[in-house]
């Protein structure tokens, strides 16, 4: 009978055995897991509006979000010398709840001068207006006659 004891008994070392080792391995390989924990805020985003100047650089643009829409804008800018830089101005509003990093791109067809503007890369906080001059410099050797049309955008 005690070596019946025995017998059992040894089975449950062995199992005994097993699980601790077995513990020992999942405990150390727990240790090595890292948790990140995140927060985060979704908001809206900025949301541009504009409004059409004109040639002549506003003493300030309108502060009611309803004298901006949401664009297109048709441009005129009428005759223009070969060789010329020539200013328009355009105001825009951030209705948005993030600010917008203004980006002006898009030029005239090849032949017909750049569209730049000094406001590249300014921040327009929201709730905020900004007069954004374009500046288009015409080279001196422009094909006279009319321009063909081309787009300018602002985000």
């Amino acid at each position: 009978m005690v070596s019946g004891c025995l017998k059992v008994a040894r089975r449950f070392i062995g199992l005994f055995l097993f699980v601790m080792v077995g513990g020992v391995a999942f405990a150390l390989a727990a240790s090595n897991i890292i948790t990140l924990n995140h927060t985060a805020t979704i908001v809206q985003g900025a949301t541009l509006g504009v409004t059409d100047i004109g040639p002549s650089a506003p003493t300030s643009c309108p502060s009611a979000s309803t004298s901006y829409g949401p664009g297109p804008v048709g441009i005129v800018w009428g005759p223009l010398a070969a060789g010329a830089t020539v200013k328009h101005y355009v105001c825009v509003i951030n209705t948005g709840s993030a600010p917008d990093t203004i980006t002006v791109s898009g030029s005239p067809p090849s032949g017909y001068g750049t569209i730049s503007s000094p406001e590249n890369s300014m921040i327009l906080t929201p709730a905020s207006t900004l007069a954004i001059e374009l500046d288009w410099a015409i080279p001196t050797g422009a094909t006279l006659g009319p321009v063909p049309a081309f787009a300018t955008s602002i985000t």
